[in-house]
């Protein structure tokens, strides 16, 4: 039964997240004061910083920093999985100026503080550096420089800092004792230099290749006592390294789950199967629960009922939201198993047709399409075939815009054809609109609910019902299989920002058939075409340049 499911506003203002996580990584003995420096770092974050720490990441805390018999970490390497907004950054901060003003002098001769070396990293060094900025700001000793309501420093952290190095690309936090705090975009240069002590890769999802990790993970494990924390929200089919990195760990969790805890295999035998000095603590909700089911949302938010985080908004996210974002970024899930696109997948397939033509006697319908990024251009063709089904089509597709009216114009000189749908507002490709008429062509506006809803609706139908063909291109299958709309009003246009990939080809597929089908044809009186031709061999797009009807094109 979910926990909201009497009780109204006020019940649902009381609830909590879970403190404990979904799956983690069992202690090797009972966690106190003398086996786990977490306590330490949350007397820390009370007494030095003023922070009262979460539950939950109080937990983390405690966990994370198991130690061994001689006080050393038992962890090296710390994966941490949680969705959005639910305090990570607080937690970095406050571990990371545990970090140097405390544990940077634990262990003077294996590790001398003036060579103690704190490094973070993500995604883009302007993200590293805010949180930089945040730490800095607990002990800056030139605090006060910009007036007095920029003073924030702690006394007795600003007495034991030198002044920052404050250069874009090289800020350091820097203590007397010698100690630093440097941070670093994740990137092959990023994860160069000098070996860290303690790593923090923040925002793991977004490393997706193994550059960052391979170069910082292997000079962090030859320092002593060393560790390393990747934390994040769940990722995607690009989170190559903390795909990995979770599947590794998982099936180790599993496994002393169900063989060290019943008492089928021992600790000894266990650690001679799994790594024992690598952790994973995974705040997230079981996979495959609705988007609205309370529980999962507490578990993956255990931030919710301590902070400004609550169970009704997340709830609304959850009916606005487009699922697989929703899922990804506060459920904590792992999208490619999760994403249904807007198309089905099976149907589109089976319109799939590598011989599909346009009959030499159909009407044309042109349309283009820019992506998101405005890297590539694309350019489509609709029409009707012998069978009077629908083919669709991209013909051309190419990076940067520049190309797009001379294409345009010799294909439409060579087709007789001078109709280009695109969308005339809140698009990249808006910007053509002009140019277009300026070129002597009919723009087709596909815009407002009634055309971007019948353009995203109307093609679902046609490839539900089985009345639309297309070539198995591969630019046009990737859109395909991850598109998904979202609502504009009472009805659903496509969502070029929520789907995971570029879906402007198959965008300008859809505008061609939606302009096909409801355009009045044009009149603008051009030249007739040239002979039609038959096309046996070689690839579709150059053939457009040699002046190919597609009205008469076959393989």
């Amino acid at each position: 039964m979910s926990l909201l499911s009497s009780g109204g506003a006020r019940q649902r203002s009381r609830v909590k997240g879970f403190t404990e996580p979904r799956f983690w990584t069992k202690p090797l003995r009972e966690l106190n004061e003398e086996t786990s420096l977490g306590f330490s770092v949350i007397a820390f974050a009370d007494e030095v910083l003023g922070i009262k720490l979460f539950p939950w990441q109080k937990w983390l805390l405690i966990h994370a920093l198991e130690l061994n018999e001689d006080g050393s970490y038992r962890f090296d390497r710390v994966i941490v999985l949680v969705a959005r907004q639910n305090g990570k950054t607080t937690l970095l901060n406050v571990l990371t100026l545990y970090w140097l003003f405390v544990d940077s002098e634990a262990f003077p001769v294996e590790a001398p503080p003036q060579d103690f070396l704190v490094l973070g990293t993500a995604q883009n060094l302007d993200i590293a550096e805010e949180s930089w900025d945040k730490a800095l700001r607990f002990c800056d000793p030139d605090e006060g420089r910009f007036g007095e309501d920029e003073v924030f420093a702690i006394p007795a952290l600003k007495a034991r800092t030198k002044p920052p190095v404050r250069k874009n690309g090289q800020k350091a936090v820097r203590l007397k004792n010698g100690a630093q705090y440097q941070v670093r975009a994740a990137n092959r240069r990023g994860g160069r230099g000098k070996a860290a002590d303690r790593v923090v890769m923040d925002e793991l999802r977004e490393q997706n290749t193994w550059d960052t990790w391979s170069a910082t993970a292997k000079a962090n494990s030859a320092k002593f006592n060393s560790q390393l924390w990747g934390i994040s929200n769940a990722g995607d089919n690009s989170s190559v390294v903390l795909s990995e990195q979770r599947e590794n760990l998982l099936q180790a969790v599993n496994d002393w789950d169900s063989k060290v805890v019943p008492g089928l295999l021992s600790v000894e035998d266990w650690a001679k199967q799994h790594s024992i000095t690598h952790a994973l603590f995974e705040w997230s909700a079981p996979d495959g629960c609705a988007v609205d089911d309370v529980d999962g949302i507490l578990q993956a938010n255990p931030s919710i009922g301590y902070s400004h985080l609550r169970v009704e908004k997340l709830l609304t996210d959850s009916r606005t939201e487009p699922e697989h974002i929703f899922r990804t970024e506060s459920l904590c899930q792992w999208v490619e198993a999760m994403v249904e696109p807007y198309l089905p997948r099976d149907s589109w397939s089976e319109c799939a047709d590598s011989g599909s033509e346009i009959s030499p006697g159909s009407r044309l319908m042109f349309a283009i399409d820019i992506s998101e990024d405005r890297q590539m251009t694309y350019v489509a063709v609709a029409g009707y075939r012998d069978d009077g089904l629908i083919h669709g089509e991209v013909i051309a597709a190419r990076a940067g815009s520049l190309w797009v009216i001379d294409f345009l114009h010799r294909l439409a000189e060579a087709q007789n054809c001078w109709d280009v749908a695109l969308q005339p507002r809140g698009a990249p490709v808006s910007e053509f609109v002009a140019p277009l008429h300026d070129a002597g062509f009919r723009v087709v506006e596909v815009g407002g609910s009634v055309g971007l809803g019948g353009c995203c609706g109307g093609m679902h139908d046609l490839v539900f019902q089985g009345q639309f063909k297309h070539l198995d291109q591969p630019v046009l299958n990737m859109a395909a299989d991850f598109a998904v709309a979202r609502h504009l009003g009472e009805v659903r246009v496509w969502d070029r920002k929520g789907s995971l990939v570029d879906i402007a080809s198959l965008v300008a597929v859809a505008e061609a058939v939606w302009a096909l089908e409801h355009a009045a044809p044009a009149t603008v009186d051009h030249e007739p075409p040239p002979a039609a031709e038959v096309v046996r061999a070689g690839d579709r797009m150059d053939a457009v340049s040699a002046g190919v009807d597609f009205r008469s094109v076959s393989f």
